[in-house]
């Protein structure tokens, strides 16, 4: 929910007295302070995008939020719900779709849930406050200062923050990037590596030659380097500061599955693709689940129909889209520019998304799970080109998902070709 933490307050060290009232009120508004910045959601519509996606992303975010709340964790859900509010009043209610007669028990069941979320968020900003206020005044009574009460009080989000840079010295990806970057809805409709018409700035003679992200490793060595750098994390409530990247567990059975899936597809060189999803439990996500949408492709490009029964399978099952995963029969491993806007558009809506690629013809690497760095996200940002293109040094835009830790859960698919 953002990178932006609170500054360490000292109230002992203020010249003269100091009122315990005016150092709770303070404290108390500083912490909401940098909750609505983390609540910010700058969008603007894009008509060509079906407002069935844009009432799916309002769904993910009710359901993190409702998470939140039942879990009790009141910060994180304050802001899940304010995104929740301007997301629908801000987004959905502009699109042109919005008044259409078709869409018409979306936008009731999401005005109500909107009025449901503006009655939360005041009582959640009260009950914040007070809690504040109260781990505050008891800090002075104990000559404790108010951050180490509330260090504890938001579960060490303060104390324990992690480093910047990721487990093997890799920059880490900055979780407010979404927060704050143009519009790219329109990319958002499932993982399509549409073809697109050659053009100056585009071309469908296919990829480039791979530009591995520096960090790449073998599937073995991958898998190792995850659960030694994420020993012990599994606590109920995670210690991760507000704005790092969530927890994501992935099944260990999931690629070997999906490759039987897409089997025939591989056989013929043809290259198949699915979406990951899952569920949010104790700020920890779980990839539970894999569906494989229809879909048409070639030895280099996916192409995926059925947006309407995707999205319905997925509010049906309460599931957050968390990624993709797809093959690159005949080619190495690695994320081509088309891949690393699909990967883009996944991780503008959820910054924890990643992209799995399998390539079994890939001598020096098979499988690789990745994410995009704040350089990738900044470029995608900006690139309007489409189709196949190169990006300068690609190989620094996107690296291992460092956040990822395998497990033996395991993974349902829903096959809908």
């Amino acid at each position: 929910v953002g990178r932006a933490r609170l500054p360490p307050l000292r109230p002992a060290v203020l010249a003269g007295p100091v009122c315990p009232s005016l150092v709770n009120g303070f404290v108390s508004r500083q912490m909401l302070q940098v909750l609505d910045g983390q609540a910010d959601v700058h969008t603007v519509v894009a008509n060509s995008t079906s407002i069935l996606r844009y009432y799916h992303i309002c769904q993910m975010i009710w359901s993190q939020a409702e998470t939140y709340l039942e879990e009790k964790d009141q910060e994180r859900a304050y802001v899940q719900y304010k995104k929740f509010a301007k997301m629908y009043l801000h987004v959905i209610c502009e699109h042109n779709a919005y008044n259409v007669k078709t869409y018409q028990k979306e936008k009731f069941q999401y005005k109500r849930l909107c009025k449901d979320a503006l009655a939360k968020i005041g009582s959640l900003r009260t009950a914040i406050n007070e809690r504040y206020d109260r781990a505050a005044a008891a800090g002075m009574q104990t000559e404790k200062s108010p951050p180490e009460v509330i260090a504890t009080t938001t579960k060490q989000t303060v104390s324990s923050a992690p480093d910047s840079r990721g487990a093997h010295g890799t920059p880490d990806l900055t979780s407010n990037e979404n927060e704050s970057v143009e519009d790219r809805f329109a990319l958002l409709r499932i993982p399509s590596k549409t073809r697109v018409a050659s053009s100056p700035a585009a071309t469908s003679a296919g990829p480039k030659s791979p530009s591995y992200p520096a960090s790449s490793i073998s599937l073995k060595g991958q898998r190792q380097q995850r659960q030694e750098a994420n020993t012990n994390n599994r606590s109920k409530n995670s210690t991760q500061a507000f704005g790092g990247l969530r927890k994501v567990f992935l099944p260990s059975s999931l690629t070997k599955r999906f490759m039987s899936y897409a089997k025939k597809n591989t056989r013929k060189g043809v290259e198949t693709c699915g979406v990951l999803c899952g569920k949010l439990s104790n700020n920890q996500i779980h990839i539970s689940s894999c569906i494989i949408p229809p879909q048409s492709g070639t030895a280099n490009t996916t192409v995926t129909q059925g947006e309407e029964k995707l999205i319905s399978l997925q509010i049906s099952k309460g599931l957050l889209t968390l990624g993709w995963i797809h093959t690159h029969p005949t080619q190495a491993c690695f994320l081509s520019s088309i891949d690393l806007h699909t990967q883009f558009s996944y991780q503008v809506m959820m910054p924890e998304a990643i992209a799995i690629v399998m390539a079994p013809t890939d001598k020096r690497m098979q499988e690789g799970t990745f994410s995009l760095t704040t350089r990738g996200l900044s470029v995608l940002k900006s690139c309007k080109r489409t189709g196949f293109h190169q990006h300068p040094d690609s190989g620094t835009m996107y690296r291992r998902a460092a956040h990822v830790e395998v497990t033996k859960e395991k993974t349902i698919f829903y096959d809908l070709r």
